[in-house]
């Protein structure tokens, strides 16, 4: 997912960015309800995500919502083109 990010991050994606993290992030709470299915979800997350954060063993899940999106700026007529009209 990080590299995703990086790859896309000057384009207009701030919006798919934030629907991945909120995606990715329920995914992995639905997959601790499945491993821990006694445990009801005020247990599970006082247990499993303190502060509603994800981690382990000094491993943090990687937030994409959270990253930059740096558009390139703009141009315009100051790109070169190859079929420009030489004037004399």
């Amino acid at each position: 997912m990080r590299g995703w990010c990086a790859y896309f991050q000057h384009g207009v994606v701030k919006h798919v960015f934030s629907y991945i993290d909120h995606y990715a992030f329920w995914r992995i709470v639905g997959w601790l309800k499945k491993r821990h299915p006694k445990l009801n979800m005020r247990t599970l997350v006082r247990r499993h995500l303190p502060r509603w954060q994800i981690r382990a063993e000094g491993i943090e899940f990687f937030r994409a919502r959270q990253v930059p999106v740096t558009r390139y700026r703009y141009r315009g007529t100051r790109i070169p083109t190859p079929w420009a009209i030489a004037t004399a």
